[in-house]
């Protein structure tokens, strides 16, 4: 089991069955279930709502379409994909303890849900060395909007080809009792590198990238800060000082999120995959979809952080209502007209 594998708490969920009487598993408890999908479906109506209407501002109007909205777009896009993949099948499929979506959808289910993380963690990647050059390098030239559009066709080739493998390890099984969604993989040695391997190229990784660059942007922009001439009471510079400010939490907020989201699914998934043992404990399961819903709510932050707080963003998203709603009248008042 690995940080792709986004459904693999049913495989666990299987021995539990197994080896274990039902009620010992609390996840079967059904208020917990009734909990948790209720978090699960927040989860999915706010990250698919919020992303839709990053593409749709993005999408709308040619000025929007800078390098910066380009990566910014392709993440709210994975996110989509992960609240569409991961958030109802994960939960589902534990639940009802047998796989119903058939053969097909668990091929594809599970290969989808491992090249969205990657999207989806690459692309914060790479909006992040982006800002370390705009804000670090300013004299070199910026990045041309054909370049940004090979470097995402990269990302989700490298995706596909990546998480490729689990795709064709995980089969579809049956006993007497339901139907597994699960890896078969030809060696535990082959599961355990890959995994490893996994875990190091979505999150281990990108995260230091991640950090690096911000933590450089923060220190360059207090450099900044502090050589502007002119008075230190002076209304621009002190507006200077908050700008930064804000800047620098939001930078803190981006690397935080990223860590806090996919920190703990990482650990969980590593653990397993390292020592079978864990998913023997009576609240692996609960343990397990707490840090995955978790990591799924990254999909309802990376809106708010990446585009609402942009001042672009939030002034194209009310242009756009305000035309709905003038259309909306217009269409209104044509109909009545005609009518009379």
């Amino acid at each position: 089991m690995n940080l792709s594998n986004l459904t693999s708490a049913s495989e666990v969920a299987r021995y539990n069955l197994t080896e274990y009487n039902i009620f010992n598993d609390i996840i079967q408890n059904q208020v917990v279930q009734a909990l948790f999908c209720m978090i699960y479906t927040c989860i999915f109506v706010l990250g698919v709502f919020g992303n839709v209407l990053v593409c749709y501002v993005v999408g709308r109007n040619r000025a929007m379409q800078t390098v910066t909205n380009l990566f910014i777009s392709n993440l709210a896009l994975s996110d989509i994909l992960l609240c569409i993949l991961c958030v109802p099948f994960t939960p589902l499929y534990t639940f009802l303890g047998s796989w119903i979506f058939g053969s097909t959808l668990c091929h594809v289910v599970a290969f989808a849900q491992g090249t969205s993380v990657y999207i989806s963690t690459l692309t914060l990647t790479s909006i992040a060395v982006d800002r370390f050059f705009v804000i670090v390098y300013p004299f070199k030239p910026r990045m041309k909007l054909a370049t940004c559009t090979i470097i995402i066709s990269c990302i989700w080739l490298f995706s596909v080809m990546v998480t490729l493998p689990y795709g064709v390890y995980t089969v579809l099984r049956a006993d007497r009792r339901a139907f597994y969604c699960e890896e078969h993989w030809p060696s535990e040695r082959v599961r355990q590198v890959y995994g490893g391997l996994t875990a190091t190229l979505q999150f281990v990784l990108p995260f230091f990238i991640v950090t690096f660059c911000y933590v450089n942007v923060s220190l360059k922009l207090n450099d900044r800060a502090r050589a502007k001439p002119g008075s230190k009471n002076s209304r621009r510079e002190e507006a200077d000082r908050d700008r930064k400010r804000r800047t620098n939490r939001m930078l803190i907020a981006m690397v935080t999120i990223f860590g806090v989201s996919w920190m703990p699914l990482t650990i969980v998934n590593l653990t397993n995959d390292l020592y079978m043992s864990t998913g023997r404990w009576e609240y692996f399961n609960l343990s397990f979809f707490v840090v995955h819903a978790l990591a799924m709510s990254s999909t309802c932050y990376n809106p708010f952080l990446y585009a609402w707080l942009n001042e672009n963003f939030r002034k194209e998203f009310k242009q756009g209502a305000k035309a709905s709603r003038m259309g909306s009248f217009l269409h209104t008042s044509i109909a009545v007209v005609h009518h009379i």
